[in-house]
């Protein structure tokens, strides 16, 4: 029995293992990261669609003065499915956290982009999300973007 009721291994290679749930005793075969983001890519290529990655948005956590980068797991592991894939990838992350570290430059000025907690988008963190999706789709040069105002 695992101590963490897991919904995701946190890992990009295609790993399994079956977690029985504290909750109600059942079992469950969770899958990594990485295999559940292929899954997605290769279903939605199987229905004759483009599949564009994007990436986590970046959590109100500022260590030494600068906004937290999660390129060691999250971060990482999209790049290996994309190196892995070949699919389009749109960095909101670092977008996102590059917006907030010049426009806020600290954790103060940062919460109202979230939700009450350093994850979580508020209203307006999920406008400047949406407004970064267009600079990244532009910045890909994605076929989306000649649609965007």
């Amino acid at each position: 029995s695992d101590e963490k009721e897991r919904g995701v291994i946190p890992a990009a290679e295609d790993t399994c293992h079956v977690y029985k749930m504290k909750k109600d005793g059942r079992y469950e075969l969770v899958y990594s990261f990485g295999w559940y983001l292929k899954k997605m890519i290769d279903d939605t290529r199987e229905k004759g669609a483009t599949p564009i990655l994007v990436s986590l948005t970046p959590r109100n956590e500022w260590p030494e003065g600068k906004i937290e980068r999660r390129n060691d797991s999250y971060g990482k592991w999209y790049r290996e499915v994309v190196k892995e894939t070949g699919v389009e990838f749109l960095d909101l992350h670092d977008i996102s956290a590059d917006w907030l570290q010049k426009h806020c430059d600290n954790k103060e000025k940062a919460m109202p982009y979230f939700n009450h907690d350093h994850t979580h988008s508020s209203l307006k963190g999920a406008k400047m999300n949406a407004r970064n999706i267009a600079v990244g789709l532009k910045q890909i040069h994605s076929k989306l973007a000649e649609f965007l105002k």
